[in-house]
């Protein structure tokens, strides 16, 4: 008896040895402790203007120093994307555009600055609108 009761000893702390535990922060997403909860914003600026024109590079480029550098000042992405929409057409069109992705601490006053600086672009590249995609994220830095 004392044989077998060594060998389900041995044979459990075999198992338990190559069992690794990850301690977790007490929230939803389950963040690991080093690493924080944080908002990821990614917007979709589409570069197309009614009646055939594009936002130019110049253009653009001014609106990324002076807007969004002001808006996310600790960083931030950009890619170039090609993006389809639809809106009545019973076929999306394909749209160039720009995407930007930042991920920041949650908070009001971020959230308003984000809406104000789609807001912008809307108005002053006459777009239909800016999506925005709005994520909780756990990142590490």
């Amino acid at each position: 008896m004392k044989h077998l009761t060594r060998i389900a000893l041995g044979s459990c702390l075999a198992v338990l040895a190559g069992c690794s535990m990850e301690l977790v922060r007490e929230h939803p997403l389950g963040c690991r402790l080093d690493e924080q909860r944080m908002i990821r914003d990614t917007l979709y600026f589409g570069q197309s203007i009614a009646g055939g024109e594009a936002v130019s590079t110049e253009d653009w480029n001014r609106f990324l120093e002076t807007r969004v550098i002001a808006t996310f000042p600790q960083g931030f992405s950009v890619f170039d994307a090609r993006g389809y929409w639809s809106a009545a057409q019973a076929r999306p069109e394909r749209e160039t555009s720009r995407v930007v992705v930042a991920v920041h601490l949650p908070g009001s006053a971020i959230d308003a600055a984000v809406r104000e600086l789609v807001a912008e672009y809307e108005r002053r590249f006459h777009q239909q609108s800016v999506l925005r995609e709005r994520n909780t994220v756990c990142a590490k830095f």
